[in-house]
C-alpha cells in the first residue's frame, strides 16, 4: 500500500523549485551541452557491442598486406609488378569490386627506367640505357591490371588542409551527382589539398574515391564521410564509388534541404546520413570480425578463391607501421580497411542506425510530464516510494531506447531524460530533507531532556528495528594482556590503577589504528582487535603482526617511562590468528555492539594464553605463518597443541621481530633441530640440546620450558606419541 505523507506549507517551496527545475531541463535539453553528449556516444557505443549486425548477408572480403606478408614478400612498398599480379588472381577469383585503401603517388622506383637515376648514372653507356628501356615498367604493369581488369578497381586517395592551397595540383576523378534540394557543398567538410595516385592510375583504373576517417573529439571513430567539397568540387568516398561500380550506377543522388545533407542514392541503396554527409557506421563486432586473406597467401597460390567469390574486396594494410592505431566503439586498436568494411556492411545490410527527428520532441514532452509528476507526487511520497516510482521509471527508458535499437535500428537517447529524471529525485528529495530536519531538530529539542539519545534518535529516523545481522569474513584477530596484572593492580590505589591503564591502553589503541585495525573492546587490561572489517582491507594478516611487534616495542618505551614513576615494569602476551568468524552488529535490541565472534575469536585468545606457559611475547598460528612464511619478518616453530575443546591440533610459531636475521642462524638451526628430535620422540637427545641452548642463550625462557619438558618425558614415557601436546586448561 502507497504511503503518502501528510502535505504541509513547507511543501511549497519544494513544488515551486520543481517547477524551476523542469524549465530549466527543458532549456538545458535545447542547448545540448557537450559532456551529455559524449555520454550519450558512449551509450550508443555500448549498444552497438552488444547488439552488433550480423556480417553474413553482405559478402565483404579484406585483402591484407600484414606482417606474414611483409616478412615473406619484403618489406613495403612492393614493387608495382607484384602488386600488379597480387590484384589479378583476386579479379580473376570472381569479386563484384575491389577497392584500394592505400594511394600510389609516386612512380615506381623499382622499375627499370629510374635504375639509372637510382645508381647515379647519369650518362650510361648507350648499351645500358637500351637494355634497361626494353625491360617492363612496373608502373606500366600495374596500370594495365587497372584497365583491362574484369572488374572494377577502385583507386584510393586522401584529402588533407593545408594552410597555402596549391591551386597547380592536380584533381582526382569527379563522381556523377544529381542534386536534389538545397546545395549540398555548404554542410560538407572541406578540404584544399589531396594526396592522390598517379595520373597514369587515375585514367586506367575504373573509379576512385577518398578513404578520410574522421574520428570524434574523444578519438573514436562513429561515422564515416560519404561526401567531401575541396576547391569547390565534390567528391564520392572510396565505398561509395565501389557501390557506384558494382551497382553499375551512372550517377549518385544527393538529397538536401535547409538544415543539410539528408541521405545520398546509389543505384538501389539509400544511405540515411548527417547533416554533414557523414553516416553512423554500425560496428559488427571488435576488429578482426570480417574475412581476411593474407596478401603473400594469394601471390603464392595458398588461398582459397571461394570467399572472393562474389565479394566486395577491399585492399588495405593491418602490419604494424603501415596503418594508424584507431579506436571504434568495438575495440581500441582497429585497422582503418575495417572500418570501410563494417561501412560497407551497415549499407549492403541495411544497417543504418538513425536518430530519430521525433526524440528531441519526446525528450521535450518526457521533461515535462516527469517534472510536473515528481513535483506533484514527491513530497507528499514516502522515500521508499519515491525511490522505487523513480527506478520504475528508470527502467521503462532503459527498455525503451534498447527495443528500439535492437528491432528498429533507433537511437533513443537514455542519457538526459535519465539525468534529469536522477537529478530531479535528487535536488526535490535534498530538499525535502532539509524540511524533514528541521523538524527533526524540533523533536530532539523537545524530547531530549525526557528520552535517552538512542531514543530520541530512533523517534526522529522513524526506525521499526535495529539491524543485527552480521557477515562471515576471513579476518585476523589479535589478543594482547598484561601479564600479572591481578596482582599487580592490589598494589595500587584506584587513582594509580586508573592512570596506568589509560597510558597503556591510549598507545595500545593508537597503533592498531594506525595499521587499519578495529578495536573490538577492552577487557580490563587485555586488548581486543580484528582486521578487515568492517572495511575489506588488504594484507591485514600482516598488518596485525606489525601492530604486534610495534606493540612489543611501544611497551619498551612505557616502562622506561613508568619507572620514573613509580610503576613497576609490565610484560604482556599477545597472540594473533586469521580464520573466518562471525562479524556484525550483535547484542540486544536495547543494545548492541559490532564485533565478531567464532572459533577464530577463542582460538586467538588460547594463543595469547600460551605465552605464559612458553616465556613469549607474541605467539601466532599455523595459518598466519603459512600467509607471511614468504615475508621478511623472523618467526620459529614453537610447539604443536591441542587446546582443551578443540580436537584438531595447531603448529604454534614465535614472531620475534621485522626481519628474519633478527634471530641467530646457529640458534635458529639448533632449535630447529632439538625441535624435530623431540618431535620424534627422542627426549634424551631433546633435553641436552635444549640443555646446551639455555646455557647458550639464557635469555629465551622458551629453551628451560623444553629442558624440562623433555626430562619429565624421559621418566614419564607418553602413549602413543604424535609430538602434540594436550592442553588441559585454557
Amino acid at each position: 500500500m502507497i504511503h503518502f505523507k501528510k502535505i504541509s506549507i513547507g511543501h511549497f517551496w519544494a513544488r515551486l523549485a520543481g517547477i524551476l527545475l523542469t524549465l530549466m531541463f527543458i532549456l538545458i535539453s535545447l542547448w545540448n551541452p557537450i559532456f551529455l553528449g559524449e555520454l550519450r556516444d558512449e551509450y550508443f557505443d555500448a549498444l552497438i557491442r552488444y547488439y552488433p549486425p550480423s556480417v553474413d548477408q553482405a559478402r565483404i572480403v579484406v585483402v591484407d598486406v600484414d606482417s606474414k606478408s611483409l616478412a615473406e614478400e619484403g618489406q613495403w612498398p612492393w614493387p608495382r609488378d607484384r602488386i600488379a599480379e597480387l590484384l589479378s588472381k583476386v579479379t580473376a577469383s570472381g569479386p563484384v569490386v575491389v577497392g584500394l585503401d592505400m594511394v600510389f603517388a609516386e612512380p615506381d622506383r623499382s622499375s627499370s627506367r629510374n635504375l639509372v637515376g637510382e645508381n647515379n648514372l647519369d650518362q650510361p653507356p648507350d648499351i645500358i640505357r637500351e637494355y634497361l628501356e626494353k625491360l617492363p615498367d612496373h608502373d606500366f604493369e600495374f596500370a594495365k591490371v587497372l584497365y583491362f581488369s574484369p572488374v572494377p578497381i577502385i583507386m584510393g586517395h586522401v584529402f588533407r588542409n593545408d594552410d597555402i592551397a596549391n591551386s597547380e595540383q592536380k584533381v582526382p576523378r569527379q563522381g556523377q551527382f544529381v542534386l536534389s534540394g538545397d546545395d549540398p557543398t555548404p554542410f560538407l567538410l572541406r578540404f584544399n589539398q589531396v594526396d592522390m595516385n598517379l595520373e597514369m592510375f587515375e585514367r586506367t583504373s575504373q573509379g576512385s574515391g577518398f578513404f578520410n576517417i574522421i574520428p570524434d573529439s574523444d578519438g573514436i571513430v562513429r561515422r564515416e564521410p560519404l561526401l567531401i567539397v575541396s576547391n569547390g568540387i565534390l567528391y564520392p568516398s572510396l565505398i561509395l564509388s565501389m557501390i557506384q561500380a558494382a551497382e553499375g550506377a551512372d550517377i549518385l543522388v544527393v538529397e538536401t534541404n535547409q538544415d543539410g545533407i539528408r541521405s545520398v542514392q546509389v543505384g538501389s541503396y539509400r544511405i540515411p546520413c548527417n547533416s554533414d554527409g557523414q553516416f553512423i557506421v554500425n560496428y559488427g563486432g571488435p576488429a578482426y570480425t570480417f574475412d581476411y586473406i593474407s596478401a603473400h597467401d594469394i601471390l603464392s597460390g595458398t588461398f582459397d578463391s571461394a570467399p572472393l567469390q562474389g565479394a566486395y574486396v577491399l585492399f588495405g594494410a593491418s602490419a604494424p607501421g603501415l596503418y594508424d592505431t584507431l579506436t571504434t566503439p568495438t575495440s581500441q586498436f582497429y585497422p582503418g580497411v575495417e572500418i570501410h568494411a563494417n561501412a560497407l556492411n551497415t549499407i549492403l545490410g541495411d544497417y543504418h542506425l538513425i536518430r530519430p527527428e521525433w526524440s528531441k520532441g519526446a525528450e521535450v514532452i518526457y521533461l515535462l510530464l516527469t517534472g510536473i509528476f515528481l513535483t506533484i507526487f514527491l513530497p507528499s511520497l514516502r522515500a521508499v516510494w519515491g525511490a522505487f516510482f523513480l527506478l520504475l521509471l528508470a527502467g521503462a527508458i532503459v527498455v525503451f531506447s534498447i527495443w528500439n535499437f535492437h528491432y528498429e535500428n533507433l537511437l533513443v537517447d537514455i542519457v538526459y531524460p535519465l539525468f534529469t529524471t536522477f537529478s530531479f529525485f535528487t535536488i526535490l528529495t535534498f530538499l525535502n530533507f532539509l524540511l524533514v530536519e528541521r523538524k527533526a531538530n524540533r523533536i530532539r529539542s523537545s524530547f531530549s531532556q525526557y528520552l535517552s539519545p538512542t531514543l530520541v534518535k530512533e523517534l526522529v529516523d522513524n526506525q521499526d528495528s535495529l539491524v543485527l545481522k552480521g557477515e562471515n569474513r576471513e579476518l585476523t584477530i589479535l589478543f594482547s594482556d598484561i601479564r600479572a596484572f591481578t596482582s599487580m593492580s592490589e598494589k595500587m590505589s584506584p587513582e594509580d590503577l586508573c592512570t596506568f591503564l589509560n597510558e597503556y591502553l591510549t598507545p595500545m589503541t593508537t597503533l592498531v589504528m594506525e595499521q587499519r585495525g578495529t578495536i573490538d573492546k577492552f577487557i580490563g587490561d587485555a586488548v581486543m582487535a580484528f582486521w578487515n572489517a568492517p572495511l575489506m582491507t588488504k594484507d591485514h594478516v600482516y598488518h596485525a603482526c606489525v601492530c604486534a611487534i610495534q606493540m612489543i616495542e611501544g611497551l619498551q618505551k612505557l616502562n622506561s617511562s613508568w619507572g620514573k614513576k613509580g610503576f613497576p615494569p609490565i610484560t604482556i602476551g599477545i597472540g594473533v590468528h586469521v580464520g573466518v568468524a562471525r562479524v556484525g552488529n550483535m547484542g540486544s535490541r536495547q543494545r548492541f555492539d559490532y564485533t565478531v565472534m567464532g572459533d577464530t575469536v577463542n582460538l586467538c585468545s588460547r594463543l595469547e594464553g600460551l605465552n605464559k606457559m612458553y616465556g613469549t611475547n607474541i605467539l601466532v598460528s599455523s595459518s598466519v605463518y603459512d600467509e607471511l612464511r614468504s615475508r621478511d619478518l623472523c618467526f620459529r616453530k614453537v610447539d604443536s597443541v591441542r587446546v582443551k575443546g578443540k580436537n584438531k591440533p595447531v603448529t604454534v610459531y614465535e614472531l620475534i621481530g621485522y626481519h628474519a636475521g633478527e634471530i641467530d642462524a646457529h640458534e635458529l638451526q639448533m632449535h630447529n633441530k632439538a625441535l624435530n628430535v623431540y618431535e620424534c620422540g627422542d627426549f634424551a637427545t631433546a633435553r641436552r640440546l635444549f640443555s646446551t641452548l639455555r646455557q647458550n642463550y639464557p635469555q629465551t625462557q622458551l629453551y628451560g620450558v623444553y629442558e624440562k619438558r623433555c626430562h619429565h618425558f624421559e621418566e614419564n614415557a607418553p602413549e602413543n606419541w604424535d609430538g602434540i601436546i594436550e592442553l588441559t586448561s585454557k
